[in-house]
């Protein structure tokens, strides 16, 4: 083993046991009716598809998400992208896999940090219910949000995940507030510490922040469960009627058409702001996240899946 990370292999480097996170693994079966082993690994610098061909209908038995293997293999490319094509994987030992966290990929913020600035955001809602509803809801969930990513695969999907989203979001919200006074920031940054609440239970995360959807999460979703979640502790803070209902509409209305879950588009300025704070967020994570692959002026030879597009490494110093 030479401890080479996932962002150092090229193309035709090989590799001995080397140790990766096996992030999924899923049985396929190719154009010639062959099965093969489809992964997926990680480590703290990236990701790498991976392919073992040859594969039994037994085989997936054979392997478990979220613990570290040792894996041998050859790097290919295959559109544009990077690939191991495998011939050996063997689970790490148990005295190995205690040390997974140090192989996970995190935000790059401390949880504690983060933790406290949503506090510190929590204390500007003058308005006591907003305050006390917010409060209650972080105090509830306090162990959860330290390790969750804010997504399975795609924007976020890192330990602490949910949290950086959170609270980069915050932060853009209250410089639009500065620039847009007559915006209502104790329901824009409600809002924000709210509408993502359910992911929490539209997954489940060990801590390392590796996640699958859950069963509620598969046949409901985080929007329809946040609605239920506020609901119910709308009663407990004692919320008024009319502010529950306004924060529902938030996180009903935040995917802001039919096609990507919302059943309402925002009727509101701060439910709009919503929509717009949480989408820069995540389309700036997806492109810096694209450009750890590219060199300047480079330009991917596929399309990101998360942004529906090409993306190019802008050189702004030619």
């Amino acid at each position: 083993m030479a401890d080479i990370k996932i962002t150092d292999l090229t193309v035709g480097m090989e590799i001995k046991n080397e140790l990766y996170i096996l992030w999924y693994n899923e049985l396929k079966k190719a154009s010639n009716n062959k099965f093969y082993m489809d992964f997926q690994f990680r480590d703290k610098t990236g990701e790498i598809n991976g392919k073992k061909w040859d594969a039994t209908p037994n085989e997936l038995n054979d392997y478990n998400n979220a613990e570290l293997y040792f894996v041998t293999g050859r790097v290919t490319e295959f559109q544009g992208s990077l690939q191991l094509n495998i011939s050996s994987l063997r689970k790490a030992p148990q005295q190995i896999q205690k040390n997974i966290a140090d192989f996970v990929q995190s935000a790059p913020v401390s949880s504690d940090d983060m933790l406290n600035k949503v506090y510190e955001y929590i204390n500007l809602i003058k308005d006591e219910e907003l305050k006390k509803l917010c409060t209650q809801v972080y105090q509830e969930n306090s162990e959860q949000i330290r390790f969750y990513p804010a997504a399975k695969a795609l924007h976020h999907s890192v330990r602490g995940g949910y949290l950086y989203h959170i609270t980069t979001m915050l932060d853009l919200a209250k410089a639009i507030s500065n620039v847009y006074t007559t915006v209502n920031t104790d329901f824009l940054y409600s809002g924000i510490l709210l509408h993502d609440i359910m992911k929490l239970k539209e997954m489940n995360s060990n801590e390392c922040g590796i996640a699958d959807y859950s069963t509620e999460g598969q046949l409901m979703g985080h929007i329809e469960m946040g609605i239920c979640y506020i609901g119910e502790m709308a009663k407990k803070v004692g919320l008024s009627q009319n502010k529950e209902l306004l924060i529902k509409h938030m996180i009903l209305s935040h995917h802001y058409i039919p096609e990507h879950g919302s059943t309402k588009m925002p009727m509101f300025l701060e439910a709009e702001l919503l929509h717009h704070i949480d989408l820069i967020d995540a389309r700036t994570y997806d492109f810096n996240k694209a450009y750890e692959t590219l060199q300047k002026g480079e330009i991917t030879e596929r399309t990101v899946f998360s942004l529906d597009r090409k993306v190019m490494n802008p050189d702004f110093e030619k």
